[in-house]
């Protein structure tokens, strides 16, 4: 497993994450926020605006992972098919990194360099708080991941995601929730989606 530790890392001149209106996971903070030393999770990093900001908005996290493989992808979803080199994601790897560096908590933060069904494999059932997933490419990337990871969250913690408005998303997860009876109220809130997790599958 490819663990990417920050602690031996120089730190960096701290920034301002929190104002990244670009950020994915904006929404969410004031439900991390009211938990206790919670184990925060996200797949599909790429430039890290989006762990960056959640870890400077909520002090409380214990444990932050960046999960992504960052290697040349086909984002496929709609009509929008977009197409990452690799020096593309190259690049998003060391912005990340100069993120993490930069934003005074690079203690808590680890990425995990891997690809998401490799990842996966890190966490034990029950161990992640918050697990907010964005890294999905199609809807058989959908399909397929959320089944791997549900598991992987606490009773009692949140299981998100992003971009709810791609239909390949919003299919794959009703789909999901069909299959495993999952009853439990779900939250959309601009693009993102969430709900308490109150059992495993």
């Amino acid at each position: 497993m490819n663990i990417i530790d920050f602690k031996n890392e120089p730190s960096l001149p701290i920034e301002n994450h929190t104002k990244d209106i670009k950020v994915a996971n904006f929404c969410m903070p004031h439900l991390i926020n009211m938990m206790v030393d919670p184990i925060y999770v996200e797949t599909g990093v790429f430039k890290g605006r989006s762990i960056c900001n959640i870890v400077q908005r909520c002090p409380n996290i214990k444990e932050a992972y960046g999960v992504d493989f960052w290697r040349e992808n086909v984002d496929e979803f709609e009509r929008q098919v977009t197409t990452y080199t690799q020096h593309m994601v190259d690049k998003g790897y060391n912005t990340a990194i100069k993120k993490v560096l930069s934003t005074g908590h690079k203690d808590k933060i680890k990425f995990i360099k891997e690809d998401v069904s490799v990842a996966v494999n890190y966490f034990e059932d029950n161990s992640i708080d918050f697990l907010f997933l964005d890294h999905y490419l199609s809807e058989k990337d959908v399909e397929e991941c959320l089944p791997m990871w549900y598991n992987k969250v606490k009773i009692g913690g949140y299981f998100a995601g992003h971009d709810w408005a791609y239909r390949g998303v919003r299919n794959g997860v009703r789909k999901f929730r069909e299959q495993y009876d999952i009853q439990v109220p779900m939250s959309i809130v601009g693009a993102e989606w969430v709900w308490t997790k109150d059992r495993n599958i």
